[in-house]
């Protein structure tokens, strides 16, 4: 039977049914009546058409069965509504045919809970794949820029404000005691997310100690931050032609999120990309101490850092006499002299994932402690960088 014919009989079976009723509850709007509308619709899903615009308000409500009853009645809105139920089970490829295939028949309001969701489940290709097919409402329009990597400078501001996406105008640090200020930045949306777990991540237990570092909230800059990889490896960014120096550039440590380039540490400036987790970001916060890895570090620095003897950082001794109760490292494999590290079994330094033990703590509290008046290497880089612009 077609469908529109099928709709036509369930029609008429239900008016009639409810007509012989003394309480038809589409004619109300009270709270009982909402309670008797959902029961109404769990026990007959064919009575929606009864009322579309009021049924259509209480889909939110239903039960999985009762939307997917509808569903096979052929209803949009309620393929719409098992879309959004299908983007908070994961399967986002069945939810996009959904949503595409009912998107002009259903409401703004639906509209707005789906890219919700999406949103929530960080669906950045799914957003963009509806962007280029429809006209998403505001703010969700902006936030398909902003996931395409469009320019802060491009974006509707108000909407930014909505989203709570920061741009480089609003960097601001909120506790004044704390002894460095970092900025974070990234380049892409998914980036700006990640920035904001990991300074989550650091709040709940502060390193080395509570108001080492205080965070600003992190900022989206898109396509103004222009980096490339350095030796296939690492991520390079042009800080010069960076906008909003003014505001980035009084930071004593400065943090990217860019989409390529391994996790580093370089002249005070930390590059991360998606995949550094919370245990790199604390090995790459220790390279702003001076820290040095514990692997072999590569030949070109090794030429330089293993050549004499002395103590070179807060867990690197070069030389033939270490200090008493230390221990033989690969640091220096590639150099002249022999390293040596303040603890037997390996650390964060060596490798990334495993936790910082009480030692290194201890070492990190101390190299904070005698550093904080002295300016920070991105600082003694920055000024100089700035100024040779001009």
């Amino acid at each position: 039977m077609p469908a529109l014919m099928l709709r036509y009989v369930v029609l008429l079976v239900c008016s009639t049914l409810i007509a012989g009723s003394a309480f038809n509850p589409w004619h109300f709007n009270s709270p009982n009546a909402r309670q008797a509308q959902l029961s109404l619709l769990k026990r007959s899903p064919q009575s929606f058409f009864l009322d579309v615009r009021r049924a259509g308000l209480l889909l939110p409500e239903l039960s999985d069965g009762t939307v997917l009853a509808l569903r096979k009645l052929d209803e949009p809105a309620a393929a719409f509504e098992w879309a959004i139920r299908l983007i908070e089970q994961g399967d986002l490829d069945t939810a996009l045919l959904l949503a595409r295939a009912h998107w002009e028949a259903t409401t703004s309001q639906a509209h707005l809970r789906l890219l919700e969701s999406l949103t929530t489940a960080h669906a950045v290709s799914e957003i963009n794949l509806l962007a280029s097919h429809f006209a998403l409402p505001r703010p969700y329009y902006t936030l398909s820029r902003v996931m395409q990597g469009a320019s802060a400078n491009e974006l509707a501001s108000d909407d930014l404000q909505q989203l709570t996406i920061r741009t480089v105008n609003e960097l601001h640090w909120d506790d004044a005691k704390c002894i460095r200020r970092v900025a974070m930045l990234s380049d892409s949306w998914l980036g700006f997310k990640k920035l904001q777990q990991l300074k989550a991540q650091y709040l709940s237990a502060p390193l080395p100690h509570s108001g080492s570092y205080c965070f600003a909230d992190p900022v989206y800059m898109g396509s103004d931050l222009q980096c490339h990889l350095k030796a296939q490896k690492f991520a390079y960014c042009d800080l010069a032609g960076l906008p909003g120096s003014e505001y980035w550039s009084v930071a004593d440590h400065l943090v990217l999120m860019t989409k390529r380039g391994d996790a580093n540490v370089s002249r005070g400036v930390m590059t991360l990309n998606l995949n550094s987790d919370y245990a790199v970001f604390v090995h790459e916060l220790m390279h702003f101490s001076g820290f040095e890895d514990e692997y072999a570090i590569d030949e070109a620095k090794a030429q330089w850092l293993c050549a004499t003897p002395g103590l070179k950082a807060p867990n690197l001794y070069v030389g033939n006499t270490p200090p008493k109760g230390w221990y033989p490292s690969q640091s220096c494999e590639a150099g002249l002299l022999s390293a040596y590290k303040p603890q037997q079994a390996m650390s964060n330094m060596q490798y990334q994932s495993l936790a910082l033990s009480k030692r290194y703590k201890e070492l990190w509290l101390l190299a904070f402690q005698q550093q904080r008046d002295k300016p920070t290497d991105f600082q003694r880089f920055i000024q100089v960088k700035l100024a040779a612009k001009g």
